[in-house]
């Protein structure tokens, strides 16, 4: 049996999986699917917005794709899905980036539609797709916003594949507890869909309020479970996969709760780890960081409260509150 210092989790009886959805539709061209994926869908302020984009034939022949109002070439001797067929649009580039006033942008800056593309032949139940920086096609998405991508490649046709991205200044998340304050630095590149969940249950309100419940001297401290015992979940059922990463588990790094034998079952429960350990690095997500002298004094003195023998503390332990604020512009975080 594992030392249960190596063990950090909780126990529910029963489970939900959240698989996130990838926009795709069927194409007016027979057998063609576009599909169009961002590589996250809350997006820091200033960073890059990374958007797949991929078309799949679905049948069991060869499609021969042609860019409208070009001459045919020859097939490009790269792999991957040439330029001038993600800007493919019969009338417009094919992309069109949209605000939630409506405001829309369909010609990208910088971009010169080609008289000459190459042909892509693609083969039976084939895919082909490259990522794009949209940011250098449509200088809109270097501010913060909401915005809805749509990809209408070739010919319009009816249910294009389109996304939505929140383009928003860096948070922190401080903790006010009983015993001082506590300041998370979070790692959005490395975890960006922890560190979403994370911040929509800080706004919520839901982890004011909340205690600590379980205390392993030495090793860790968890908390943001909503009965208060280890076995509560969101009230929602929103579980978040896994996004395992090379940040360490030392002091004060923020992991999430699993739990055991799922690693996609993290969400609202996190522990704070108080030392190095191994053994808890490729099985929990690390998503952030304590930072500040202060910080490690409030976790000093937490850790430092008795505990009984099912390592509940002495006495409860509470978030007073919890908030999002924004963070010094900076680089992103470098794995240690």
């Amino acid at each position: 049996m594992q030392n249960r210092h190596h063990v950090p989790g909780w126990s529910i009886v029963f489970l939900f999986l959240l698989v996130p959805a990838v926009a795709r539709a069927e194409h007016s061209i027979p057998g063609i699917e576009a599909h169009l994926r961002p590589t996250a869908y809350r997006i820091p302020l200033g960073q890059p917005v990374w958007v797949h984009f991929a078309v799949e034939n679905t049948t069991d022949e060869s499609i021969t794709l042609t860019v409208p109002n070009t001459q045919p070439q020859i097939p490009a001797p790269e792999i991957g899905l040439p330029l001038s067929h993600v800007f493919s649009g019969d009338t417009t580039s094919g992309v069109a980036v949209t605000t939630t006033s409506g405001r829309q942008w369909n010609r990208p800056v910088g971009y010169i539609a080609p008289s000459k593309a190459p042909i892509l032949i693609l083969g039976p139940h084939s895919t082909v797709g490259t990522t794009l920086d949209l940011r250098e096609y449509f200088p809109a998405l270097r501010v913060a916003g909401e915005f809805r991508i749509r990809w209408s490649p070739y010919a319009p046709t009816e249910g294009n594949p389109s996304v939505v991205v929140t383009i928003a200044a860096r948070k922190r998340v401080q903790f006010d507890t009983d015993e001082g304050k506590l300041l998370i630095e979070l790692f959005y590149e490395s975890a960006p869909n922890h560190v979403a969940n994370f911040l929509e249950l800080t706004r919520s309100g839901f982890y004011s309020g909340k205690t600590f419940h379980r205390l392993e001297p030495g090793y860790l401290i968890q908390g943001g479970c909503p009965r208060g015992d280890g076995t509560g979940i969101r009230f929602d059922g929103k579980r978040i996969a896994a996004e395992l990463n090379p940040y360490r588990h030392q002091k004060g790094s923020i992991s999430m709760a699993l739990l055991e034998n799922d690693p996609d079952s993290a969400s609202c429960q996190f522990f704070i780890s108080y030392t190095r350990e191994k053994d808890w690095d490729g099985r929990y997500t690390v998503f952030g960081q304590l930072i500040g002298d202060e910080s490690f004094d409030t976790l000093d003195r937490l850790m430092a409260v008795p505990v009984d023998d099912q390592s509940r503390p002495a006495r409860s332990l509470f978030i007073r509150s919890a908030r999002a604020m924004d963070a010094p512009a900076q680089p992103p975080r470098s794995v240690p």
